[in-house]
């Protein structure tokens, strides 16, 4: 390949990583948790503060505040099948 061709494709491969990059903005961005402090953190209903630990590994985790997440969507409840519709089809049988 011609050294002109190796730089084109370089400088493409280069754009498109940037393009990636600058349009999955909302994937990187901080969750609006992080860095409260504990008062802050218990009265937001969005956050909730996670106390410290030690890991099984032995790395000692310090208190933070956290994102309690997205709700999850309840899924719709079927209704139960009625007793008394059932001895109607079998009274009507």
């Amino acid at each position: 390949m011609r050294p002109t061709t190796i730089r084109s494709l370089s400088a493409f491969a280069l754009s498109a990583v940037a393009m990636t990059f600058a349009l999955s903005g909302s994937v990187f961005a901080a969750s609006a948790c992080k860095g409260l402090e504990e008062t802050v953190c218990t009265t937001t209903e969005a956050c909730r503060w996670q106390a410290g630990y030690t890991r099984k590994d032995g790395i000692e985790v310090s208190s933070h505040c956290r994102s309690t997440g997205r709700a999850k969507a309840a899924a719709p409840e079927t209704p139960a099948p009625d007793a008394a519709a059932a001895e109607d089809v079998e009274q009507t049988s």
